[in-house]
């Protein structure tokens, strides 16, 4: 039995080439799950076509006289068989139930090429003597396992180089050896292979065969094409996955507010410190408006800003929005637009949480004031006082003489007018004088009701209602007594001074974590909006004969103790004076200089 030698070199590159299409698909498969059955139909109908290819070659190649006689409807099933075990071997070698994966594949697959040359001989007719070789039988038998095995080998190791073509090889020389080895099991004549240069063209067989050559370039062409195109499909996701790695950097990591939002105004995206600077979480910001947010008076504003973004403009413009606890941050918002594929669908913008520096610069500012007033009341304190006290002095000399009522009343009405400047003056040295600070260890809650004590002695306040929140143990903290009693006093003082008899005042001291918490609640009729920016400038008071210089000095004790102190006040809703004192403090004796914060 002769065979052509070309045929037989064509057959095994068929075999090779769609083989390796074939690993290629199935390397896909265990790479994007996404796309798993479309990848695991084509890699199967492409080894389906190797198998057939090689056998169906491999009969082509017979130099034979005896004339083949073809079943078409054999020959498709034969094909149909090579897909089905190509199929259902991919398929138990990517699952991830199967414990023997590689060696049911094998062997899945091995059946299925013995199918494919079983079922190829019986659509082929020869008309030669069939003389079983068990020899052989079991020898091409063991060869399609085998290489079926090592091929599911390589094709299952991590990090093997020319991993592709090392299985397509392996497939090849099972599919190759199955079949010819096949061939000397079934025909008792020894095949030989040699050289033809004729190819008659008469012939179905050979047209056949070209046929087959020809799809196969065909497949190789686009094969490697492919192989480019995927090339560069891969370059691409790499720098799209670089990209979007560097945005999310700078979206999720930024340190300040990065959000996105939409036309219809819905947040669509947005980082951490958003949900810190609102209070709320990404989905809660999600199900409403970011108008939601904004004061009422700055909607209109901030949809015009928000429709020229649109439009392709870059705005910076400070805002103020409602924290979900209720309170107010002001920022300043940086909207830029946002474009996909040259298209602005949304605004991207930036929050700069601006409450840390208004409040630095309120603070400087603050410094600078009393720094002034340091300075005025240094110099204008001594020639008040040496002036006032020859006036007093003669004033009490005049008052201890024989005068006339009417002269005695007018001198009391001169001491008491020194004493209130003499105590206006005092004031102001507070601020001025540099005096030292000794913090112990003294409990808040006796201080505040020792603060009441004097409260109820130099005033009445009795029709007034007095809530005290106090805890049943004491609440120590490092300061100066007698700077803290002073600071409550002023405090109690505006409180009691702006409720009304039927009004309730309520004081609050707790510990939570490391933080004292103080508040004070009236029921006051509250402060307008315009003047809680001016509460503690110096000299700025709505009392009739007061000098205006006690939340001046209660700001001074709070901050020269490491705390804050916010007041917060609504017209028509009373006023709440909150204290925050940090329980670890650096404890130190030293020196304050009131003037200067």
């Amino acid at each position: 039995m002769d065979h052509n030698l070309y045929v037989v070199i064509l057959s095994l590159f068929v075999c090779f080439l769609f083989a390796l299409v074939s690993i290629d698909w199935a390397l896909r498969l265990t790479e994007k799950q996404k796309l798993q059955h479309y990848f695991l139909l084509v890699g199967s109908v492409t080894m389906g076509i190797a198998v057939w290819a090689t056998h169906y070659m491999g009969m082509l190649s017979i130099q034979s006289p005896v004339p083949f006689e073809y079943k078409m409807p054999t020959m498709a099933a034969a094909f149909a068989t090579g897909i089905l075990f190509s199929y259902s071997a991919f398929f138990l070698f990517t699952s991830s139930k199967i414990k023997y994966k590689r060696i049911s594949s094998a062997l899945i697959f091995s059946i299925g090429l013995i199918s494919v040359h079983s079922i190829g001989m019986i659509s082929m007719h020869i008309h030669m003597p069939i003389q079983p070789n068990f020899l052989f039988i079991l020898l091409s038998v063991g060869s399609a396992f085998l290489f079926s095995v090592l091929g599911f080998m390589i094709l299952s190791t991590q990090h093997v180089p020319f991993k592709k073509i090392l299985t397509s090889l392996s497939f090849t020389a099972g599919v190759s050896l199955m079949h010819y080895i096949g061939e000397m099991a079934l025909i008792s004549r020894t095949p030989t292979y040699n050289w033809h240069n004729d190819f008659p063209t008469s012939n179905i067989n050979m047209v056949a065969t070209l046929l087959v050559f020809g799809a196969t370039i065909v497949v190789l062409v686009l094969y490697i094409l492919e192989q480019r195109n995927q090339k560069k499909l891969v370059q691409h996701e790499i720098e799209l996955l670089e990209s979007e790695h560097r945005y999310n950097s700078l979206f999720e990591l930024n340190p300040e507010g990065v959000f996105v939002i939409g036309p219809d105004r819905n947040f669509i995206k947005a980082n951490k410190s958003i949900e810190r600077i609102t209070g709320y979480t990404l989905d809660e910001l999600k199900r409403m408006p970011y108008t939601n947010l904004l004061k009422d008076d700055e909607v209109d504003d901030s949809l015009e800003f928000q429709k020229r973004v649109l439009s392709g403009e870059t705005i910076k413009h400070p805002l103020t929005i409602f924290h979900k606890n209720g309170h107010e941050v002001e920022l300043e918002i940086t909207s830029i637009p946002y474009y996909i594929r040259n298209q602005i669908t949304a605004v991207i913008g930036i929050a700069k949480d601006m409450t840390a520096i208004n409040e630095a610069q309120n603070f400087k500012q603050r410094a600078n004031t009393l720094a002034y007033v340091g300075e005025l009341a240094a110099g204008l304190a001594h020639e008040i006082r040496n002036p006032l006290t020859s006036i007093k002095g003669f004033a009490q000399l005049f008052q201890s003489q024989n005068t006339t009522d009417e002269k005695h009343h007018f001198l009391g009405i001169m001491l008491r007018e020194t004493d209130r400047i003499n105590f206006i003056i005092s004031q102001l040295m507070i601020l001025a004088r540099p005096h030292m600070i000794l913090k112990h260890d003294h409990d808040l809650k006796a201080i505040i009701k020792r603060s009441l004590k004097y409260m109820e002695d130099e005033t009445d306040f009795h029709t007034t209602s007095l809530e005290l929140n106090l805890p049943d143990h004491p609440i120590l903290f490092k300061c100066e007594e007698n700077l803290m009693t002073q600071l409550f006093l002023n405090i109690l003082k505006n409180s009691i001074e702006a409720t009304p008899s039927w009004g309730n005042i309520s004081v609050q001291l707790e510990k939570i974590e490391e933080t004292i918490h103080v508040a004070i609640q009236d029921d006051g009729p509250g402060i307008p909006d315009h003047l809680l920016s001016k509460l503690g400038q110096p000299f700025y008071t709505t009392k009739e004969g007061n000098p205006g210089l006690g939340l001046l000095i209660c700001y001074q004790i709070v901050e020269n103790h490491g705390g804050k102190m916010q007041i917060q006040s609504k017209e028509g809703s009373g006023t709440s004076v909150s204290l925050q004192f940090p329980i670890n403090v650096l404890v130190e004796e030293r020196t304050l200089e009131m003037s200067i914060s």
